[in-house]
């Protein structure tokens, strides 16, 4: 059976575009992992001089022989009671916000998009000052202060949520950007005012939680933050193949097969979930989720966030932002370097976007 040169040239130009297709998709893998293991070495040695950084110094190289069973019982003390429940907070915690940011961002189409951006943070904060500041009832008393206040911050962003989308729902992802932004100004003026009213031992302590630190964290915190944030980390993986769908508009997207709004509204619940889990344990940490699906971006040199690379730049830039933290003589909340940290990258964020949609225009 003889073939026509003009079905062998089509024959020829289809290996030719899958050979290209795969070669990309590899390469793509390659960078991903690659950028990966470089936040996560990062995020690592961040790690080690956490636990070796405060009162008790202690070089990399002495963390790493506690760790492994030697030290003096001084060393074993600190590491293992005190710092070592930061530095894993510090890891979960930022990596979280990383995937989350990945999440929101690639949902909204938006590279201002995140869930403090957006005032889920701000929503899920405001309810647990409410219930921390003013009188709580006896049953909310006797549980642990964990799960009263993930609950509380789960009913304050998920508020936020509906509001987000019932004001800018059906808007472009500017509006939406805008209005949450609105939303989480106008939510910190009601903490600051249930702060003016509260007692002053209660505003203390809920001032203190509200700067975002994961310097009182203690080993029995760590058990419900990972159970607390499994549930939404594995809505995140189920909408993850679809996620460089998402990125692109809705009818290509639908043309491929993808519940548009199925997806859209499991990963902003997988989001919103993660950012108030995070709240309910160390408080608002803010520009993480918005900074780090960006640097995780540039690294790995790929169109749309990777949700694994930024996971490792979340970690690596908490831990970044700790350690700088540690070295500040007053002991700088960690949140308090982030915002300074994310407050510079974001002005050059919305700078960049505003000469990009002005060379487009």
């Amino acid at each position: 059976m003889t073939h026509s040169p003009q079905n062998n040239s089509l024959q020829t130009i289809t290996e030719d575009l899958t050979q290209q297709l795969t070669c990309q998709r590899r390469n793509r893998i390659a960078r991903i992992v690659g950028s990966t293991g470089f936040f996560a070495v990062v995020a690592f040695a961040c790690y080690l001089v956490l636990l070796g950084q405060g009162t008790v110094k202690m070089s990399p190289a002495e963390v790493l022989d506690v760790l492994r069973g030697g030290g003096t019982a001084r060393q074993i003390a600190v590491v293992w009671d005190l710092r070592l429940p930061v530095a894993l907070a510090t890891m979960i915690v930022g990596a979280a916000l990383g995937t989350a940011g990945a999440w929101t961002q690639t949902m909204a189409r938006n590279p201002l998009a995140s869930p403090d951006i957006l005032g889920v943070t701000s929503g899920a904060a405001v309810l647990v000052v409410l219930g921390t500041v003013t009188v709580r009832p006896t049953w909310l008393e006797d549980l642990p202060m964990f799960w009263w206040r993930a609950g509380l911050a789960m009913v304050g962003a998920v508020a936020v949520l509906v509001m987000l989308t019932l004001l800018g729902g059906v808007g472009t992802s500017d509006k939406i950007v805008l209005i949450g932004f609105a939303l989480s100004l106008m939510l910190q003026a009601v903490v600051s005012y249930l702060l003016l009213k509260a007692e002053i031992l209660r505003a203390a302590e809920t001032q203190t939680w509200l700067a975002g630190s994961t310097g009182f964290v203690r080993m029995n915190a760590l058990i419900p933050l990972l159970v607390g944030l499994a549930p939404f980390i594995a809505i995140g993986l189920w909408c993850a193949r679809d996620l460089p769908v998402l990125a692109h508009d809705d009818s290509s997207a639908s043309s491929l097969g993808v519940n548009i709004k199925a997806r859209r509204a499991a990963l902003l619940i997988a989001a919103t979930g993660v950012a108030a889990v995070v709240v309910s344990v160390v408080g608002p940490i803010g520009f993480i989720a918005l900074i780090a699906p960006h640097l995780g971006r540039i690294v790995a040199n790929t169109g749309t966030p990777s949700p694994m690379v930024s996971a490792a730049a979340g970690a690596a830039l908490l831990g970044v932002c700790a350690v700088i933290a540690g070295f500040i003589p007053t002991s700088a909340p960690v949140g308090a370097v982030s915002s300074v940290i994310g407050g510079i990258a974001l002005v050059g964020l919305v700078i960049k976007k505003m000469n990009k949609r002005g060379n487009n225009g």
